[in-house]
């Protein structure tokens, strides 16, 4: 799967002051574990979005929704406060508060499902 946000734009987005050149600021220490929270928020927001979208999308057409609610949770797994992580847990499909910033997001390219 390709990465919808790029290093650069959670680094410019979440004001990081990542050190090193673009696109992979190299020299900061910092920098694989941003990338791996990339990914992670990556998934967690594909995740809550069903269906998957068909084709996939690419950094190029992912709407703009997904990629803001994916650097808003990268920020929360940076962050690791109560609050952030609780943003995160209430992803998981079960009661979601339409109020969480994440959810209020992606919501609309949520169909709901029969059990």
């Amino acid at each position: 799967m390709a990465t919808l946000v790029s290093l650069a734009q959670v680094n410019s987005a979440l004001r990081l002051d990542l050190e090193g050149t673009e696109p992979d600021f190299s020299t900061d220490e910092r920098s694989p574990d941003v990338l791996l929270k990339i990914k992670q928020a990556e998934d967690i927001c594909l995740d809550f979005i069903q269906p998957k979208p068909d084709p996939a999308w690419t950094a190029d057409d992912a709407p703009g929704r997904v990629t803001a609610a994916i650097i808003v949770a990268v920020g929360c797994l940076l962050d690791e406060s109560e609050d952030s992580l609780a943003m995160i847990s209430g992803l998981s499909g079960v009661n979601v508060d339409q109020r969480n910033p994440i959810a209020a997001l992606l919501w609309r390219l949520r169909k709901p499902s029969m059990a």
